[in-house]
Order: structure tokens, then C-alpha cells, then sequence
């Protein structure tokens, strides 16, 4: 205790303390004594004193936006912690835990009040490094800066000043050149140009950056929607820090580019001249992911989260066992209502587990209501469609009953207006720019089209229903249901794959050889369907082979789709030094959250792997409401 004591007279931060000022203090000091993984702070909770090391460790540790616990610092004897609160008067703003046994002497907030007036010396010191704590907390915790070095984090923070607004204050004006970063702290912020409203912004998202890319004014209007707090470095701090880690230089100006798709052919010619090394300013150790073998990268992804769904398993086996059961029942009791039951089921069970399946593979999707809700229209739209101009077109009307075409020709007009129709759905939900990856065209289209297939299923089973038995019905729904993946929703997925070339032409670079793989994809679906519905020898084999034809085409626009979205994520979501790596010793105290949920963004209803921090499809943060 007496050491404990020597210790504090003997701190930088008392020299200029009065001794009767010191001695009061030190004498009002509680001695505290902690054991492993024993809590000192936790974060939210008022602050009434603070705490002096002088024995052992501690870990400073809170929450980001995405509820993940990150390591901020450790705390050796001679620390000072807990001042924070007390001079900010708010909250405290992390946890801090014993790393094995902790002693401390806590001084109450009265007694550090009397120090700090009795002495301005032990006042600005203390004011000075909580300040820089304060910032260097925030930008780990809310900006896209969360990733850097801790030394360099720390000598941004220095730079970095705090900025509160008041509601309704417009902090850039459409036409006016931005020369500074704005990084939302806490609040709300939104985007206007042209006198319409582009964009909401919130904690963890930033603005201005456009502007010092392309040094010119391209921000718009930025108005607080609430009461906020901005984070705020200049001009010639942001290039510089650019300049040092090329991997947020990349994440900038894909950002820009998402927010400015009308300037990609300006910031792609900046993208392409970076170079696919970081600075040798920074040691080589921290670059070494650059050179992994493709395994090592694929064990990367999934430490990050960047792995696929295996909830198709459970839906296939659900649906599996439901048209097992009504099957049994329908035929052993012969009930209509089993009967109904086995239809509907039947024609449901191949189309959804089919895109459940598809959906599996998707990093980057939509939530499943919207999905669904894609499924359902498809179903009400195109396949009645389908079957009234099929009458009109092949059968001359509605009480034609023999084609007018010939076994050539009909097979090729079915698949015109099948894939046309179904298209036409697919264009509704692939023309916004916020469908920017391949793998939403996949998703849609094979929801699209299994929609089509389960009324189709549905409808067939039904005829065999009125013109058989129950038996026959069931023959002929657990036939489509188990060839349903060689089907529709194969063929209109990779039929949205060429439609999504076509519509992207305008972002994309290579627009002549996008058109051309637009078109080739688009007549290879249609030929599909044609040969599928064809009447010829040895049908059953040519089937098999179109249908492996088929999944092979769209497996592989299902990797190209993936890579895409795990390139999209690495961008937006660089790691340059993992936060908790020079903490490694210290995971015992379970800083890691749950990387098995999905985070929901904000902005544009993105479901994203877990340990992403920011949005792939529309940039902005991710975050949990707490």
C-alpha cells in the first residue's frame, strides 16, 4: 500500500499538485483489489470516481457499431483510467477488465475535482489525453478508419477535432467544395441533390470524401436531421493517410463510386493506378495477406464471416418430410383435404428448396420476405400469362385443343413467351442501381422462375388429379419435383444473368463483350427450354444431359457471382491490422461476438455476414440497434 502511494506522489501528473492538495488526495484513495477477468468499468454507466494503476493489467475493451467487442488498449501500473467520464461528465465509454490480479486506488470524483482546480497542471495534462483516448476510441469504434495501425490511429486522433451540431444545421451546401472528412459520430445527416432527397447517413458513415478525391464539389446539400456529433480531419491529414494504407485508399474510392455511379469512368482510371501493394512505410508483416495461396484466403473468408448458408439443408428437409407425410395421407386416407394438402406441397417443395438453395450461396441478399414476395408475383403473373397467350399463340384460341404449330416450332415458341414473360418480372427487380451484383440477378431469376415452375406443378397435378387418380397425381408431382432443378428456375436464372450484363453496360467497362454475353446467355436459356420441351428419341437422356448442361452453365455463373461479392466485401471492408491482433494473448476474456448472424443494412436492406463493418451494395455502415 505504502509503495501504492509512493507511487502516485511520485506521477508526472501530480508534480504540480499542492502537497496538502496531494495528500488529501491520497489519503481519500480507496485500495482495490481484482481478480482475473474481474470487471472495473463497464461501459454505459455514470462515472462517480477514477482509478490509478499500480499493479497488473488491464484490458480497455467496448462495443462497435456492429455489437462486436474490440480491444482499444492495455493498461500497465502508472495508467490513469476512468478520467474520461468525469471530465466529459457523460458516460463511461468502455469496459475495462483485470488481466489476472489488478490493484488500483480509486479517487472519487469530489477529491479529482478538488486536485484538477488545485492544480491546472494535472487539469490540461489529463484534459489532453482523454481527449486523445476519447477520439482514438471513436474512430476504432465508428469510422472507416477502424482498421488501421493503433500507432497511426492514435496520430490521426491527434488531427482529429469534434464537432457537435445542432438539428437542422446544413454542414455543406450543393455546389460548395468540401475540404474536409466529415465522420459521423452519433446522429443523423441526410443528402440532397438537385432539391431531392439521395441518401440518409448515420454513426459510422462519412461525407465529403467524394470531393477531396476528385477535388471538386460533388457532395450536394447535408443537413442534421437530429442533434449530432461529427468527426472532422482536413484535406492534406486525408491524403496523407491515404498515401500510408492503399487498401482504404481502394475502400474511398469504391465508396465514392457506389454514391457516384455517374463517376465511375473518373474514379476507376484513380482505382487502377494504385498500386496492389500497401506503402513500405508500413512492415511487411501487416501485407502478408496479399501473398496468401488461395487456400490460406479461403480460411481467411471464413474467420471473416464470408461463408455460405447451410439453412437450405433444414428447408429441403422440412419440405422433404411434409410431401413424404401428405403423400402417406393422401393415398392412405383418400382425403380431399390430404389430397389438396399433397398438391399444394408438392408443387412447393422442388421450387423452394431450389432457391432456398440458391439463395445459400449469396453473400450479399435480400431478406427472404423479399424473396418471397419475388416468388409470388412471378407466380400470379407470368405463369397465367404464360398459359393464356400459349392458347392464344399454339392452340388458336381457348377451345383450340390441338397445336397449330409444328413439333419445331411449338417447343420454340413456349420458350419464347415462357423466358419472355419471366423476364419481364426479372426487369422489374434488376433495373435499380442497388442491384449491383450478379448474384442478385442468379437469386432473382431462379425465384422468378421456380415461381412459374410451382404453379406449373401445381396446375399439371391438378389435370392428372381430374383425368386420374390420387396416385397419378402424386407420380407426376414428385417427378417435376425431383427434375425441378434441371428446369425453370435454372434456365431463368441464367437468362437474369445475360439480362443484368445488359442493364450494367453503362457501370462496366467492357460494354461490346457484355452485350455479347448478354445475348449469348439469354438464347442458351431459351435453347434449354426449347430442347427440354422437344419430343424426340431417347428423350429421358437427352433430358439429363440438357439439364446437366444447364446446372454446370449456371454453376459457374455462380462462382463468377460469389468472387465478385467476396471482392466487394475485402474492398469495402479492408483489414490492415486486425484491431484485437496485438491483444491475441488476451481472448481469453471472449472479446469476440457471434460471427454466425447476419447484421441487416440500414440503407438498403442488405443481409451481411456478420463480421463486415460496412455495406457492400450501398456503402454505408452497418450497426445494430441496441
Amino acid at each position: 500500500m505504502e509503495s501504492s502511494i509512493e507511487l502516485i506522489r511520485n506521477h508526472i501528473l501530480m508534480k504540480g499538485v499542492p502537497e496538502h492538495e496531494l495528500e488529501a488526495a491520497v489519503s481519500a484513495m480507496d485500495y482495490m483489489l481484482l481478480s482475473d477477468h474481474d470487471k472495473l468499468i463497464t461501459e454505459g454507466e455514470i462515472g462517480d470516481c477514477c482509478y490509478f494503476i499500480v499493479g497488473g493489467k488491464a484490458l480497455v475493451s467496448s462495443s462497435n457499431l456492429t455489437a462486436r467487442q474490440i480491444a482499444l488498449d492495455v493498461l500497465l501500473p502508472g495508467a490513469i483510467v476512468g478520467e474520461i467520464a468525469l471530465i466529459m461528465q457523460d458516460k463511461r465509454t468502455a469496459d475495462v477488465t483485470a488481466i489476472g490480479q489488478l490493484e488500483v486506488l480509486r479517487l472519487k470524483s469530489v477529491d479529482f475535482y478538488r486536485l484538477a482546480k488545485a492544480s491546472p497542471m494535472f487539469h490540461e495534462s489529463l484534459l489532453f489525453s482523454s481527449r486523445i483516448r476519447l477520439l482514438h476510441g471513436l474512430l476504432r469504434k465508428t469510422t472507416i478508419w477502424s482498421t488501421i495501425p493503433d500507432a497511426e490511429l492514435r496520430g490521426l486522433a491527434e488531427i482529429t477535432r469534434i464537432s457537435k451540431v445542432k438539428r437542422g444545421d446544413t454542414i455543406l451546401t450543393e455546389g460548395e467544395l468540401s475540404t474536409q472528412l466529415y465522420m459521423i459520430s452519433q446522429g443523423r445527416f441526410q443528402i440532397k441533390r438537385n432539391d431531392r432527397k439521395v441518401d440518409t447517413l448515420a454513426s459510422g458513415d462519412c461525407f465529403g470524401e467524394i470531393d477531396l478525391l476528385l477535388d471538386g464539389p460533388y457532395s450536394g446539400t447535408i443537413t442534421a436531421l437530429e442533434d449530432s456529433e461529427l468527426l472532422i480531419i482536413g484535406k492534406e491529414e486525408f491524403h496523407f493517410i491515404l498515401q500510408q494504407f492503399e487498401q482504404v485508399h481502394r475502400q474511398f474510392i469504391e465508396l465514392a463510386c457506389i454514391r457516384h455511379p455517374e463517376l465511375i469512368k473518373v474514379l476507376k482510371p484513380k482505382l487502377n493506378s494504385l498500386p496492389h501493394t500497401a506503402s513500405s512505410s508500413i512492415p511487411n508483416n501487416k501485407h502478408q495477406h496479399m501473398d496468401r495461396s488461395s487456400a490460406e484466403n479461403e480460411q481467411r473468408d471464413k474467420q471473416q464471416g464470408y461463408k455460405k448458408s447451410d439453412h437450405w439443408i433444414s428447408i429441403v428437409l422440412s419440405l422433404g418430410g411434409l410431401f413424404i407425410l401428405t403423400t402417406i395421407c393422401a393415398i392412405w386416407l383418400r382425403h380431399p383435404a390430404w389430397i389438396g394438402a399433397a398438391l399444394f406441397i408438392g408443387g412447393l417443395a422442388g421450387p423452394v428448396s431450389f432457391v432456398s438453395f440458391i439463395r445459400g450461396t449469396q453473400l450479399l441478399g435480400y431478406r427472404v420476405s423479399r424473396l418471397a414476395l419475388v416468388f409470388i408475383i412471378s407466380a400470379i403473373t407470368a405463369a397465367p400469362s404464360a398459359f393464356i397467350l400459349e392458347r392464344l399463340f399454339i392452340f388458336g384460341g381457348w377451345q383450340g385443343s390441338v397445336s397449330k404449330l409444328g413439333s419445331i416450332a411449338e417447343p420454340i415458341t413456349v420458350s419464347l413467351i415462357e423466358e419472355s414473360l419471366k423476364l419481364l418480372v426479372c426487369i422489374l427487380w434488376l433495373r435499380g442501381r442497388k442491384q449491383r451484383f450478379l448474384m442478385d440477378a442468379i437469386v432473382f431469376g431462379a425465384a422468378i422462375g421456380m415461381g412459374f415452375a410451382a404453379v406449373e406443378s401445381i396446375l399439371y397435378g391438378w389435370t392428372y388429379l381430374q383425368q386420374g387418380t390420387a396416385a397419378d397425381m402424386l407420380a407426376v408431382l414428385w417427378v417435376r419435383a425431383l427434375l425441378s432443378p434441371f428446369g425453370h428456375g435454372t434456365w431463368t436464372a441464367i437468362a437474369a444473368a445475360g439480362l443484368w450484363y445488359g442493364l450494367h453496360n453503362k457501370n462496366l467497362e467492357r460494354s461490346k463483350v457484355n452485350s455479347l454475353i448478354m445475348i449469348g446467355l439469354m438464347v442458351i436459356s431459351i435453347s434449354l427450354h426449347a430442347l427440354w420441351d422437344n419430343e424426340y428419341t431417347g428423350r429421358l437422356l437427352g433430358m439429363i444431359i440438357i439439364g446437366l448442361v444447364g446446372l454446370v452453365l449456371l454453376y459457374l455463373l455462380l462462382k463468377k457471382g460469389m468472387r465478385d461479392e467476396v471482392h466487394a466485401l475485402k474492398v469495402m471492408n479492408p483489414i490492415i491490422e486486425e484491431p484485437s491482433a496485438k491483444y491475441a494473448q488476451y481472448r481469453s476474456l471472449s472479446l469476440q461476438a457471434d460471427d454466425t448472424a447476419s447484421l441487416l443494412c440500414d440503407g438498403c436492406g442488405t443481409v451481411t455476414p456478420a463480421s463486415a463493418s460496412y455495406c457492400a451494395r450501398c456503402g454505408q455502415a452497418l450497426r445494430v440497434t441496441r
